[in-house]
Parts: structure tokens; sequence; C-alpha cells
């Protein structure tokens, strides 16, 4: 896999001894086995497509984790006596232990490898479903949201870099797969939820398969020889060396080059984060009351309509830099959130599917635009950290925004507030479509 561990001791040298190494990334990941010195485990040496694989699968099936209790809340709210507020608290603390880790050891694979952070990451949201699975009280979930957390943050930047690495010569092949396992993790996470779930035991039926299906993915995980298998070494390529100064929490800086590019794809995610945590919040709730049912799997439904949506579109839709088609993307996302508002007014719901169908092609066309553009402009030997201050300024919009909703909810009703939030949104997208329309 795409530098997935420290190449360790095998390329020691008289002034490295007893000092840890990491292999400059290499641009096709080629690299002899006899160069490496490796725990007897690692030795698989897989196939490029396998690798690729199996860092889509740890993407995905985290994210997929960390939304399946998104139509549960509606229950739990009446077994635990939840507010709406403390369900969007719930989802707060997920960003909130999610972001500092991605802010502090985003960097991290630059210097020990994508798997030194990939594996540990899918064995603590293991861990994370099992506290979640057995919880029994707000703290509880609590807990199990902050592991879901600091397992993603872990793993968001890594996976990402590491998709990079395995296929430089296909940067938006690359791009197209991190940004569909992420909403596709996060538009499946609901499907799954729902369809798993009991009367009985809302959470133990959702959570613990998909644990296990985590644990059997270490398997591979740590089987897999950390470079593809080649016979020729560029030249030019020296050992790295690692030292506890390279891994100490950095301050997050804007990219050298493709700024622009940065923080437009950063304000595009930031919203479009924004939109879909408030749907994930809210969606079960907001569809109960709009489609006067209380069935688990129909919020599930609305939520993955926007999410499956732009899931679709990122896979399906090639990506372009021209800048009427990105725009045009955002205020179509605004044209969704506006048939959201009007479904909410009139309580019509072919508004709110139809409005979050458009809502989600639209965003999944313009971010993942923005997305490639930014991406093939970062820094090869920097893509880790670079990646990881992106994602960072993107998940936030999945925290103060929805805390909003949430007390806007508790003041003035589900509706209204919901309202409220899909016209400010919409008034931001068509500001962003104006200024990617800008000349430079």
């Amino acid at each position: 896999m795409a530098d997935l561990s420290p190449a360790g001791p095998g390329l020691s040298t008289a002034q490295y001894a007893g000092r840890r190494l990491s292999e400059a990334l290499l641009p096709l990941e080629l690299a002899p086995r006899k160069q490496l010195q490796l725990a007897p485990i690692s030795r698989w040496n897989a196939l490029r497509g396998i690798r690729v694989g199996l860092v889509a699968a740890a993407l995905l099936l985290m994210l997929v984790g960390a939304n399946l209790a998104t139509p549960l809340y509606p229950v739990l709210q009446q077994r635990l006596g939840l507010s709406p507020l403390d369900t969007t608290v719930l989802f707060t603390v997920y960003v909130f232990a999610l972001v500092p880790v991605l802010a502090a050891v985003g960097h991290w694979s630059d210097h020990l490898g994508r798997r030194a952070l990939i594996l540990p990451a899918v064995a603590l949201a293991a861990a994370g479903d099992a506290v979640f699975a057995t919880a029994g009280s707000f703290w509880q979930l609590a807990a199990g949201r902050a592991v879901q957390g600091v397992a993603v943050g872990l793993s968001t930047g890594a996976a990402g870099a590491a998709l990079g690495d395995l296929l430089p010569d296909r940067p938006t092949l690359a791009a197209k797969l991190t940004l569909a396992c992420s909403a596709g993790g996060v538009a499946l996470g609901p499907l799954v939820g729902a369809a798993l779930t009991s009367d009985a035991e809302p959470l133990l039926g959702p959570f613990m398969p998909h644990a296990v299906a985590l644990l059997a993915l270490c398997v591979p995980l740590a089987l897999v020889h950390p470079r593809m298998p080649g016979s020729v070494r560029p030249p030019a390529s020296p050992p790295r060396v690692t030292t506890p100064a390279h891994l100490r929490p950095q301050r997050l800086r804007l990219p050298r080059t493709g700024r622009r590019e940065f923080l437009l794809a950063a304000a595009a995610g930031f919203l479009s984060y924004a939109v879909f945590g408030v749907y994930l919040a809210l969606a079960p709730a907001f569809s109960s009351t709009l489609l006067h049912t209380r069935s688990p799997l129909a919020g599930a439904a609305v939520a993955a309509l926007l999410l499956g949506s732009s899931a679709a579109a990122q896979l399906l839709v090639p990506p372009t830099s021209d800048r009427v088609v990105v725009a045009a993307g955002l205020a179509g996302l605004a044209a969704g959130l506006g048939l959201l508002t009007a479904a909410a007014a009139t309580g019509t719901p072919a508004l709110l599917f139809v409005g979050s169908v458009l809502a989600g092609v639209c965003q999944g066309v313009a971010f993942r635009s923005l997305f490639t553009t930014a991406v093939a402009a970062l820094d090869p030997a920097r893509r880790g950290s670079e990646l990881s201050a992106l994602w960072v300024i993107v998940y936030l919009g999945s925290s103060a925004p929805i805390i909003a909703v949430g007390a806007l909810t508790r003041a003035y009703g589900l509706l209204p507030a919901v309202t409220a939030f899909a016209l400010t949104a919409a008034g931001a997208a068509l500001v962003l479509a104006a200024t990617v329309l800008r000349r430079r």
C-alpha cells in the first residue's frame, strides 16, 4: 500500500544508526523488497488495484460507521429523553474530536507512512462501535462519537494521500475515490443503520456487525507489503530521517502553490458539510414531521437522497475546470435548498425529495471539480499535511452551523429552524458561485 509503514532499519547507514527512517515518497511506489527490512507479517506484495481497494474500503467503512446512528436518534430521544439540541451536540462532539486530531497529526503520514495512521484508525473505529453499541446514556453516546471522530481524524488525510500516492498517473481518479468514499460512506451509514436496527436493541444490531467488518479489514492492512513491488529504484531518493521534531503538532498553513484553488475548495467543502451535517442531524425528525411517519428507514432515505446524489455525481460526472459549470453547480445547490424551504412551508414531500436530489447532484459536481483542482496543485511531499488542513476547514462546517440550528429548533421549532438554515446556506452558495466566476 502507498507508503503505509516506515521503511525501518533496512536502509540503515552509519550516519543514521539507531534512528528511525522513512523513505521519501516514490512517484510510482517502487521499492524492491530486498531494500526493506520488514516484520514477517507484512510481506504480501499486493497489486495496486488491491491496495487502492483497501484504502478506499477503510475510508468508506469508517464513514459508514460514523453515520450508522443517524436514523436511530428519534428512538434514542424517546428512550433516553434526548432533546433536538442533544442530538446536534452529539454530531458536533464527533467533529470536535476529529478536527484537533486531524490538525495535530495530519502530517504524520508524510513522515511515518500511510499505514502507520490508517491501520490504528480502523482498529480504533471498531472500538468506537463497541462503545456506541453498549451505550445507555447521553454521555456514553458522546464518548462513542468522540472515539469515532478520533479514528476518522487519524485516517482522513492519510487515506486521501495514500490514494494520491497509489495513483500518481491518475490524480482525477484519486480525488474521485476520496470524495466518493467520503460522501458514499455518509450516505450509506443511515441506510445501513436503519436496515440493521431492531426495536429491542436499536444500537447493537448496526454497530456490532460493523465492528466485525472493521476488524476483518485490519488483517489485510497488516499483511500487505508497505510498498508496491518493483525492480527499478528511481535515482536521488535518499532515506529521510524522521525525528520527534517532525511529529510535533504543526500550525496549519495554506499551501505554497494553488492557494486560490485551495480556498475555493475549502469554502465549498465547509458549506457542503454544513448542509450534510444538518441533514444528518435533523433529517429523521424533519422527515417524520413532513411525511407523518416514525419509520427510521424514512429518515435515513431522506438523508441518503442528498448524500447519495452527491456521491453518484462525484463518481459519474467528469470534473471540469470550467468556472461557469462550477458556478452553475453552486447555484443548483442553492436552488435545491430553496425547494427544501418550499417543502417545509407547504408541507409537500415531493419538493423535499426533488430538492434533496438537485442539491446533492449540484454540490457533487461543484465540490468535486474544485477539490480535484486544489489537490492537483498540492506539493506531493506535503500532500498529507496540506490535505489535512483542507479537511479541517471542511469538517468545521459540521460543527457551529449544526449547533446554531439545534438552538433555533429549541427556541422556534424544527421547521422554522431548518428553513432559516436553508435560506442562509443558499445565499452563501450564491456568493461562492459569484466568487468562482470572478477572474483571477
